[in-house]
């Protein structure tokens, strides 16, 4: 009986330790159970929600900027480390056409991707074929060359103060989630990321071009027997990897409403995360890692 009755009480101990473990090291005195937490403490989902919205949008031009940085070193081999400065720049030139010189948005955001980002996607395909011999160690210079000269053009002509970035997109409520609010502007800026990634897909998946972009990264003397240019494919691939890159940059001032060149380069550095999770290969799954 002895025996028994310690075995007893050292159950007891034991039962009364794990409890007191699970349940932070408090037991109700009345029954002897596990202390839990009301939930009346526990935070909310809604709470969180503005958070996972604002995550959800500046992702998506995460998202963006990683398609056009994995785009471009597809094709060529180059890691542009100065895609970033790329963003600022087209930036900079979109607020220079709206609130210096007036133009209406609608405006100034098409001469932005169909003239400014084609022209630097151009010029940036030059600078490839120029590096296209040397050492992988001496193609990282020169992208952080462009990198440092681009912002350092961008200081001359603007200052070094930042600027505020006035948004162009309308920031009345589209609609809500459990009470939160998603204006206009968040609801577009995702949808504009999505759509842009769903249409590369379709693009490489069925049309020639974008099959011929697949193809030169594979074997660019199998594509060139077959009639398509190499040199003339990747031209194109720098194109639209820079008007990502100058779309991108306005869609993050946007979001910071806010001009500031040193930011807007660090945008190559979220684009790297994001084309991590892709492989730097799925150009869509560049989009999801920019939303994680």
């Amino acid at each position: 009986p002895r025996d028994r009755a310690e075995n007893d009480r050292g159950t007891s101990q034991r039962v009364s330790r794990r409890a007191r473990q699970a349940g932070g090291g408090r037991l109700d005195c009345a029954t002897d159970v596990p202390w839990t937490r009301p939930l009346s403490d526990v935070p909310a989902m809604s709470e969180y929600l503005p958070y996972i919205i604002f995550g959800f949008t500046t992702g998506a031009v995460y998202g963006i900027c990683a398609m056009g940085l994995v785009l471009t070193y597809k094709t060529s081999g180059v890691f542009n480390i100065g895609h970033g400065a790329v963003c600022a720049t087209g930036a900079y030139a979109f607020y220079s056409l709206r609130e210096e010189l007036g133009w209406p948005w609608p405006i100034a955001a098409l001469a932005i991707l169909l003239v400014f980002g084609p022209i630097a996607g151009l010029i940036l395909e030059r600078l490839a074929v120029a590096l296209a011999p040397v050492t992988t160690a001496s193609k990282i210079v020169a992208t952080v060359g462009l990198l440092v000269a681009l912002q350092g053009l961008i200081t001359l002509i603007y200052g070094t103060n930042t600027r505020n970035f006035h948004t162009f997109l309308p920031q009345d409520e589209a609609f809500s989630i459990s009470g939160t609010s998603v204006t206009i502007d968040q609801f577009c800026t995702f949808a504009i990321g999505a759509l842009a990634a769903a249409g590369l897909y379709a693009f490489f998946r069925f049309t020639r071009t974008g099959v011929a972009m697949r193809a030169v990264v594979d074997d660019p003397r199998l594509l060139d027997m077959t009639g398509e240019s190499p040199a003339r494919i990747r031209r194109q691939a720098w194109v639209i990897g820079s008007t990502f890159a100058a779309a991108s940059g306005v869609l993050f001032a946007a979001t910071q409403t806010q001009l500031d060149v040193f930011i807007l380069s660090l945008l190559v550095v979220q684009a790297f995360g994001a084309a991590t999770i892709g492989r730097f290969q799925s150009l869509s799954m560049c989009f999801v890692g920019g939303i994680l």
